[in-house]
């Protein structure tokens, strides 16, 4: 997110969108909501309730998606309600920011 801002990808006020399991999902509710984002995440039903409620109860928008999708399913659908309403897509799986940030901060635990 710090590094979207500060690239300008990601505008003030602009939601943020992500396909997650849960806990890059956690994270990203947690961040969101304290910067003022609004976040919203695509999950597989397949996945975990508890992730769910916490993502719920962070301010997050849950989205599910059929199970018999799986992972693909869940990406596909976050990258087109990103491209619909002109959403930020986190892409944590492509986006280098993401494990840079790891490397800085919780890898050298």
């Amino acid at each position: 997110i710090e590094d979207a801002e500060k690239s300008g990808a990601l505008k003030p006020g602009q939601t943020v969108v992500e396909a997650t399991s849960g806990n890059t999902g956690i994270a990203l509710a947690m961040v969101c909501a304290a910067k003022g984002y609004p976040f919203v995440c695509t999950m597989a039903e397949s996945f975990s309730i508890e992730r769910r409620k916490v993502m719920r109860g962070l301010g997050a928008k849950v989205i599910v998606t059929p199970a018999a999708l799986r992972g693909s399913g869940m990406v596909a659908k976050a990258a087109e309600l990103a491209e619909e309403h002109g959403w930020f897509l986190a892409r944590q799986f492509e986006n280098p920011a993401n494990p840079a940030y790891h490397a800085q901060t919780t890898a050298p635990e």
